[in-house]
Parts: C-alpha cells; sequence; structure tokens
C-alpha cells in the first residue's frame, strides 16, 4: 500500500522548505505570497540542478525560494514568446497543407485514404482512420460555432479541406503531414528548402515544445523527445541531451531569418539579458556564443532534390 504525503499549511511548508530541502527564506511572507500562487510542486521542477549530487532532497547553499519563483516567471514569459512565434508558423503550414491537399485531390479529396501513405500509430489504428476520426470528434465538440454550424446546415456535414484543416489539432496537422504522398511532402517541404522527412521532424518538434507551453508546462532544462535535424553548421549546437536551443534554430530556418525571427530574437535577447543572474544556459543547450549564432545570416543549404523555393498563391 502506498504511503501518499500529507498535505501541509503555509508554514509548515516553509519550516519544511527551510530546514529539510535547505531552501533560504529570507521573507516568510512573501514566501506565503508566492506559494498562495503557485504551489511548491510546481515550482520544484525549476530546483532539477540545483540539489547536492549526493542529497537530492537537499538544495546547494544560496538557492532560496525566490530564486526558483524567478526561473518559474523567467520560463512563463520565454514560453510566451514561444507559444505566438511557432503559432506563426503553425498557420503557414495549416494554409500551405490545405492547399496542396485541395489543388491535387479536391476539397473532400483528404478523406480519401489512397491519397495518403498507409501508416500506422502505435496502437496499430490506420494514421488516415485516427485524423478523420479526430476530426469528427472535434466537429461534434465545436458544433455550435458559427463556421461548423454553417457548414453543417448548409453542406450537410462536409468541410472542405480549407475549413477542416482549421479544426485539426498541431498534433493531428503534423501526422497528416507524415502520411502525405511523397510529392505533396516535397511540394511543402521545397518552400523551407529542406528535405521532406527533415520537415516532418522539425513539425514534430514543434508540436511538442507548443504543447509544453499551451499547457504551462515547464520548459527550462527539461529535455524534450523530439531531435530536430539541424543543418551542418549547427550541429555542434544539438547537445548531448535535447533541449530547446536547437528547436530555436529549426524556428529560424522555417522563418527564413524573416523580420518575424528578428523581433523574436531580440524579445528572447532581452528576456535572458534581463534574467542572467539566474538563468544557467546551459539547462536549455545555449552556448556561450547564442547570440553569434541566433543573429548570423542563414547560408543557402539546399539538400539535393530540393527545387527552388516556391509559394503557394492564395
Amino acid at each position: 500500500m502506498s504511503t501518499v504525503k500529507q498535505p501541509l499549511n503555509y508554514a509548515q511548508q516553509i519550516d519544511r522548505l527551510r530546514n529539510f530541502h535547505g531552501l533560504v527564506i529570507e521573507d516568510e511572507e512573501e514566501c506565503k505570497d508566492i506559494l498562495n500562487r503557485i504551489n511548491y510542486y510546481r515550482l520544484s521542477g525549476y530546483g532539477i540542478g540545483l540539489t547536492e549530487k549526493a542529497n537530492k532532497d537537499k538544495y546547494l547553499p544560496g538557492v532560496s525560494l525566490k530564486q526558483l519563483y524567478d526561473l518559474y516567471c523567467f520560463d512563463s514569459l520565454f514560453k510566451n514568446y514561444l507559444f505566438f512565434i511557432i503559432e506563426q508558423i503553425e498557420v503557414q503550414l495549416r494554409s500551405q497543407i490545405s492547399y496542396e491537399l485541395a489543388i491535387n485531390y479536391g476539397s473532400l479529396g483528404y478523406k480519401d485514404p489512397s491519397y495518403f501513405q498507409l501508416k500506422y500509430n502505435k496502437k496499430g489504428q490506420l494514421i488516415h482512420t485516427h485524423i478523420i476520426d479526430s476530426l469528427n470528434d472535434e466537429i461534434k465538440r465545436q458544433q455550435n460555432i458559427p463556421f461548423v454550424k454553417h457548414h453543417i446546415t448548409k453542406y450537410k456535414g462536409d468541410f472542405p479541406i480549407w475549413v477542416a484543416v482549421e479544426l485539426l489539432s498541431f498534433g493531428n496537422l503534423s501526422s497528416l503531414y507524415s502520411i502525405m504522398l511523397s510529392q505533396n511532402r516535397k511540394n511543402i517541404a521545397n518552400l523551407y528548402m529542406v528535405r521532406d522527412k527533415y520537415l516532418d521532424g522539425w513539425i514534430q518538434s514543434l508540436v511538442e515544445v507548443r504543447n509544453i507551453c499551451a499547457h504551462y508546462g515547464r520548459l527550462y532544462n527539461l529535455p524534450l523527445k523530439h531531435t530536430p535535424f539541424l543543418y551542418k553548421e549547427n550541429r555542434p549546437y544539438k547537445g548531448n541531451k535535447n533541449k530547446i536551443f536547437p528547436v530555436l534554430l529549426v524556428i529560424k530556418r522555417l522563418l527564413k531569418a524573416n523580420e518575424q525571427w528578428g523581433d523574436f530574437y531580440k524579445k528572447i535577447e532581452e528576456t535572458l539579458d534581463k534574467h542572467s543572474q539566474i538563468v544557467n544556459l546551459s539547462f536549455m543547450g545555449f552556448p556561450d556564443d547564442w547570440k553569434v549564432v541566433l543573429q548570423k545570416k542563414l547560408t543557402n543549404v539546399k539538400p539535393k532534390g530540393i527545387n527552388n523555393c516556391c509559394s503557394v498563391s492564395a
């Protein structure tokens, strides 16, 4: 039988944090205010890497609860910027994928599994079937939203791909790209001057980071599941553990280091400079010369077989 920990009131929590975990707490009222807004279980994640090697329950000398809170605040701000920039890429991908499928297979062609690769998920279900089932579930869930209701009543529930794609989660959008036929995948990948298998991995990485940001997860000092492909000049920054920095390099490539990237970089630079006293850049996979790397102009690297960049018309 498991022994679940018993709840502690704020005074008891402060006593345990100070005397058992060794956290520095100078202002108890400030500490109570922090614990009132953010429970310690969430804050404790920011203490990873700040504990003694021989005793993970004990923090290193000088580590304070305020420091964990400040790391949490930094992480929240950093994720807000990431969420916004990933949203821009996601919206563009929705447009490109829907256009590619519509032009080649018609408005409802996406429902036909013969226009996709026969791939199965870990549960043994055809990925195309899973996507369509998820779409139908989403249509039912959002049936009272005006544009959904409009297509149910006027078009008998037929949703053309450029409408259906707006109801897919980013994860299902990623899955949809992964099962598109080779030439369709390549046509989209050409826009980014990258091989389709690499773009596939890039999208998966963005889905993971986007979901962490959207669901209030911790991104600081978190090893990510997906390892994105990096161009030769950026491979030294891959690191032993897949942290967030390689994903920033992918975002830079996807945006082609444009104005959006420039604005995003400035915000990241300002945020990191502001929190330089508490943020350990190595915990995020950042190299010492990260500013030079992120500001460096892109080299015109094009894998073999990639045609010139094309555009999708409206």
